[in-house]
């Protein structure tokens, strides 16, 4: 598992005045999401990679606010480290299944 709680950046007053009605993207909120999940996901790849693993699967991703940090989001990874249990043992590559079922 891998978790990073991320603070985003406040936006400045006369930046907020600026954006005010226009339909922009907030880019500092946009760049801290991609790095929390990024931490997050390699902080569980290198756990996975501490116990041998070659990787991971039935990875699930949260994100998640919380009330008592403004301007905070967390992620969360976890998965299922998988390794060989013999030399002769080959791990097939995985492929992406993506299911059209809610």
């Amino acid at each position: 598992m891998g978790s990073c709680v991320y603070h985003v950046a406040y936006q400045g007053l006369g930046a907020w005045f600026n954006n005010m009605g226009k339909n922009l993207e907030m880019a500092n909120f946009t760049e801290a999401i991609y790095q929390a999940r990024e931490l997050a996901m390699g902080r569980m790849q290198y756990e996975a990679n501490q116990y041998g693993a070659e990787g991971a699967v039935g990875v699930t991703i949260e994100e998640k606010s919380h009330v008592w940090g403004g301007h905070t989001i967390e992620f969360y990874a976890v998965g299922t480290a998988v390794r060989p249990m013999r030399a002769d043992h080959q791990i097939k590559k995985p492929k992406a299944v993506l299911t059209l079922d809610r």
